[in-house]
């Protein structure tokens, strides 16, 4: 029954112990997003340029060919360099 219970305190002891100086540490990982130039120029048209709806299907596509235009050349240039 000692043994019993020195092993039982001991346990408990060394536990203790080996989990006194222990911290919780969070790591973060930067999150890289890559949207290309066509779901970038979409989302701009849906949530920007005509987010009421008040626009015409050619109007939206003409806007649409423009800012991919743009985009694209953006792109160009930023491999390029």
């Amino acid at each position: 029954m000692k043994k019993l219970l020195f092993t039982a305190l001991a346990v408990v002891e060394f536990s203790g112990v080996a989990m006194a100086d222990t911290k919780v540490v969070e790591i973060k990982e930067d999150e890289v997003v890559f949207e290309d130039c066509t779901t970038s120029v979409m989302n701009y048209i849906d949530n920007v340029y005509d987010k009421d709806g008040t626009h015409s299907a050619a109007q939206n596509y003409d806007a649409y060919q423009a800012y991919l235009a743009g985009c694209q050349s953006k792109e160009k240039s930023i491999t390029a360099a």
